[in-house]
């Protein structure tokens, strides 16, 4: 494997130096994602989420959804909460809230890692805001996505639950208004944000090198079945925002679906480095179901829409650099990272 790697490495420096600019490219337009897509719908919540969790808010403000979801999965209210958070607020709040729980000696990593497989999901923002009004041209595309993915999820905990109790230890009772709850908040969640961004920064170079390798154009003939979206799949499998490149052809409501809820190569590295080293076996296992169950929920979901108008639709999904967006982005990156090196300062 080590050998293995090490060609890789030589063939990603000779790709570096030889293309520099289909790697500018790449980077640049995944930095345009980030800040234009990624940061405006995901930072506030993984903020929020870390803050409802460490000050313990969520096991009152959620109970409305929590009680019912508790009786239904037999599993504790607070687990409800977090399975909750993580398919409401985007792929790593869910790896982010389990791993402070077992930071916490609250949760065992054995608990965590079977949590995990259902604390997985694309936020309403994004699928929403990006997909449904993007690609088929309406914000009631997106919601039907959402329900689809969240059924899946919702069948995921179904069958985690059957195979057995997970413990949680109980916490404070007192909720911790503090302002350094808020302050650890805001630091997860800006921890979160740049492991992120970096993660998808990195895979875009990797894309444009697989693409002048030729593995874009083999995998395009393996999925060629799938007619138009033939080339958007194999790059969606990669990095997930690429499903917004997906055209609304017949089938395509259900492979946004299942492309959703199996993230792909780059989110499930997300989850990786945010997971604070509990075991990812279950979580990949679960990824094809998941992907299949989403697919098979969208079906049904999808004949109560109205056909998409193809030709209304935006004939292109890049976005332009530096608008309101990206500008109020820099900002939230630029005062996160000061805020990090602020609380790595006192620490040392």
């Amino acid at each position: 494997m080590k050998y293995f790697l090490s060609i890789l490495a030589v063939i990603a420096a000779v790709f570096l130096i030889t293309e520099p600019q289909t790697v500018s490219a790449a980077v640049g337009a995944a930095v345009g994602d980030c800040l234009e897509v990624i940061v405006p719908s995901l930072f506030a919540f993984t903020v929020l989420a870390a803050y409802l969790q460490r000050s313990g808010l969520y096991r009152v403000a959620l109970r409305p959804l929590t009680l019912p979801l508790s009786k239904l999965l037999r599993m504790d209210e607070e687990l409800c909460a977090v399975f909750v958070l993580a398919n409401v607020g985007g792929y790593p709040v869910g790896a982010n809230l389990l791993a402070e729980l077992v930071r916490e000696g609250r949760l065992s990593e054995d608990g965590a890692s079977r949590m995990l497989c259902c604390c997985f999901g694309s936020g309403p923002a994004f699928i929403v805001g990006i997909v449904g009004v993007r690609v088929f041209g309406s914000a009631a595309a997106g919601l039907a996505l959402f329900a689809a993915c969240f059924a899946s999820s919702l069948i995921m905990a179904l069958i985690v639950r059957s195979r057995g109790a997970i413990d949680l230890k109980r916490g404070a009772e007192v909720p911790d208004l503090g302002s350094g709850t808020f302050i650890s908040s805001v630091t997860s969640g800006a921890r979160v944000m740049f492991t992120v961004c970096a993660m998808i920064t990195g895979f875009s170079a990797v894309t444009a090198l697989l693409g002048r390798l030729g593995v874009n154009a083999l995998m395009e003939r393996l999925f060629s079945g799938l007619g138009e979206n033939a080339a958007a799949v194999f790059s969606a499998m990669l990095e997930v925002t690429r499903v917004k490149a997906i055209v609304p052809t017949v089938g395509a409501f259900p492979l946004c679906a299942a492309l959703l809820s199996l993230g792909g190569a780059c989110v499930i590295m997300q989850v990786g480095a945010l997971s604070g080293g509990i075991s990812l076996k279950r979580f990949l296992i679960s990824r094809l179901p998941a992907a299949a169950l989403s697919a098979l929920a969208a079906l049904p979901l999808e004949r109560l829409l109205p056909p998409p108008d193809v030709q209304t639709l935006a004939p292109g999904s890049a976005v332009e650099p530096f608008t309101g967006n990206a500008l109020l982005s820099l900002c939230v990156l630029a005062m996160c990272a000061i805020l990090l090196l602020e609380v790595r300062r006192e620490r040392s």
